[in-house]
């Protein structure tokens, strides 16, 4: 019976599927071991058989018995794939889970459950929040700026990774519950709480492909997972961590015994949710999801920014210069505004961004009501598809010779064309389910290089750090992750 049934879906999904017509390789097609193997078993990599899959094939191609990736620079197609308003868009049921469960609002699969779930919290990312704790952020950088000098004085190395793990955590810590873990004044930027993001970023093609995994483990007793298995223990100190905020603020209530008005007072105020969706255990894996994607994507793109700016002289000369024209004293505290006007910082960012990628994953959506045409191809409704910003950052249509780190690809664009170009970044989403934490990450990273350059940008030499073996993102672990080798982005005063 068993193989009657396994032979009879087998046909079905190589002949009678929805997507059946579409080109790829027909062993992707017929099972999910196929992604299992380069993304379980080779860690992370089945972005780049994706690549390869679209080399051959075309910009279109089946990756899995459900699911569809293209690859390809029409923007009109991108815009109605993620589309902001007015269509049903559902998020990828194989996808959604890939972190644990699809109760925080990252991994909901329904369209109109996230949007009720994205509401509760959106207007605390508004403009106007961001302007209110502006000096906060500010604050943070310079302290972590502070803690870089002394380290050098001493004649320390110090790992730039972890110093913005330290300041990206604590500014999302603080934002989501009015504390942080203080980071910055760690020792060497308490590192561990950055590997162990990355341990758990590290599981997510491995839930992904067996979720049955989670329950199982939760099963296991304490001391036998520290016992066996630093990592799964790793994980479940840091979902106690999570539970024990997210109880402090339910329990306290009171938004006068906090510094400032968080996420979560928010979310647990708002009159429209119901209270199945303030319960603790939503309650931690939204904190979780802020968190892990509030630290990393925007550590990573501060550390690979920061290695190609020190690379080359001619680009940290021409950013310096810049920076100074709006700080004379290097001490002072501008706002974000003054560096949203530099020119040159946001042509360094803006390929940041892009060499960066925010997530290799591709993001997959389902328009559960409307066919989609793309070029000769009608995709069914409720059919999967999505791009990577990986592929689509590095098109050498949108950006030639992608592998180089070059701001002036940005320079002396007119308006419309500039607008054309930015809109290929896929760092924070697009759509509906565009990352609400992007206003906040772009303040980050203005305050934080325009402060460190100007401050530190003449002092800093980079130490001991190679592109290939501790900068370059080589696995897709949702979130871009370099190599296992990688020391981080090292430096050294002058």
């Amino acid at each position: 019976v068993l193989l009657l049934y396994t032979l009879l879906g087998a046909i079905w999904r190589l002949c009678f599927s929805p997507v059946a017509k579409f080109p790829g390789s027909k062993l992707a097609a017929l099972t999910f071991w196929y992604e299992f193997y380069y993304d379980v078993v080779c860690g992370g990599q089945y972005v780049y058989e994706i690549e390869r899959m679209h080399e051959k094939y075309g910009p279109i191609v089946r990756i899995n018995p459900y699911e569809l990736s293209i690859n390809d620079t029409d923007l009109e197609f991108i815009s109605k794939l993620y589309p902001s308003v007015g269509k049903h868009v559902d998020k990828f049921w194989w996808s959604a889970g890939m972190f644990g469960n699809t109760e925080m609002t990252f991994g909901t699969i329904g369209h109109e459950i996230h949007r009720m779930r994205r509401a509760a919290f959106a207007k605390f990312f508004s403009p106007t929040y961001i302007r209110k704790l502006e000096p906060l952020l500010k604050n943070l950088v310079n302290s972590m700026i502070t803690e870089i000098e002394k380290m050098l004085k001493e004649g320390k190395t110090v790992n730039l990774v972890h110093a913005y793990s330290a300041l990206t955590q604590d500014v999302i810590t603080e934002y989501c519950f009015s504390f942080s873990r203080d980071c910055i004044h760690k020792e060497d930027f308490a590192p561990h709480y950055y590997d162990n993001m990355q341990i758990h970023c590290s599981f997510a093609p491995i839930i992904k492909q067996l979720p049955y995994l989670i329950p199982i483990l939760n099963l296991l007793p304490d001391w036998w997972v520290k016992l066996t298995d630093r990592a799964v223990w790793s994980l479940r100190v840091q979902d106690k961590e999570y539970r024990a905020q997210v109880r402090s603020v339910m329990s306290g209530g009171d938004v006068d015994k906090t510094r400032h008005v968080t996420i979560f007072h928010e979310i647990l105020n708002e009159p429209s949710l119901p209270l199945s969706e303030k319960t603790e255990f939503r309650m931690k894996a939204e904190a979780e999801s802020l968190v892990g994607a509030g630290t990393l994507t925007s550590a990573h793109m501060l550390s690979l920014t920061t290695y190609f700016v020190l690379l080359d002289k001619n680009i940290l000369g021409r950013l310096m210069e810049e920076l100074e024209s709006v700080m004379p004293d290097a001490e002072e505290s501008p706002g974000q505004h003054v560096f949203e006007a530099l020119p040159y910082l946001n042509a360094v960012l803006d390929e940041g961004l892009r060499m960066s990628y925010g997530s290799m994953h591709r993001l997959s959506r389902s328009h559960a009501k409307d066919a989609l045409q793309y070029r000769d191809w009608v995709i069914p409704p409720g059919t999967p598809v999505g791009y990577s910003a990986y592929m689509l950052h590095r098109n050498p249509e949108v950006s030639p010779e992608p592998d180089k780190f070059k701001p002036e690809r940005w320079l002396n664009l007119a308006p419309a064309e500039r607008q054309r170009l930015r809109a290929y970044l896929m760092n924070f989403g697009r759509g509906t389910r565009q990352c609400a934490g992007m206003r906040l990450a772009y303040a980050e990273l203005y305050l934080t290089m325009g402060y460190v350059f100007r401050r530190l940008g003449n002092r800093l030499q980079l130490h001991d750090t190679e592109y290939e073996r501790d900068v370059a993102f080589v696995q897709d672990y949702f979130i871009p992750a370099p190599s296992k080798q990688s020391r981080g982005v090292r430096v050294v005063g002058k």
